[in-house]
């Protein structure tokens, strides 16, 4: 009766190990997530624009060291009213802005570089007035990664 006893125990366990193999098999692998890092954050002094709005834009180059790719799908901050993912494209002798539509996609192993006159994060209706040397807060919402909170400082480049 006891071998058979263990016999039981042994069985249980061995399917026990095989149950949990299995499910780690299956389980999405850290590594094909994306992987989202941001560097060289800062935004530009307030102007007047759009409207009569005041308003600033921030530039960094965000890297996905990740197997995956994700996409920039929104961006706030409490210093502005609306704050949009923009790009700069020249129409003519024109230079114009308009809202990123879906998104800005961040390619796996790869990175994008909002910088001026390409992609930007826009902050329209700016509510103080942003100095060089000042320091603000920006939260960027990624379709995969979530949010990533940044310490933006403001620079006159």
């Amino acid at each position: 009766m006891r071998s058979r006893r263990i016999s039981r125990v042994g069985t249980l366990l061995f399917l026990g190990v095989i149950l949990v193999l299995i499910v780690a098999a299956c389980a999405p692998s850290q590594s094909a997530s994306p992987k989202i890092v941001i560097e060289n954050v800062w935004a530009r002094p307030t102007r007047s624009g759009m409207g009569g709005k005041v308003t600033s834009a921030a530039y960094m180059i965000i890297k996905n060291e990740g197997n995956e790719p994700d996409r920039l799908v929104g961006a706030m901050s409490d210093v502005a009213e609306h704050v949009e993912i923009h790009q700069s494209i020249m129409e003519g002798n024109v230079m114009k802005m308009r809202p990123v539509e879906g998104g800005l996609e961040i390619p796996a192993k790869g990175q994008v570089e909002l910088k001026p006159g390409g992609y930007h994060v826009m902050l329209i209706g700016v509510k103080q007035p942003l100095k060089p040397g000042d320091r603000f807060t920006l939260i960027l919402e990624f379709e995969k990664s979530g949010k990533k909170t940044l310490q933006v400082e403001v620079k006159e480049m």
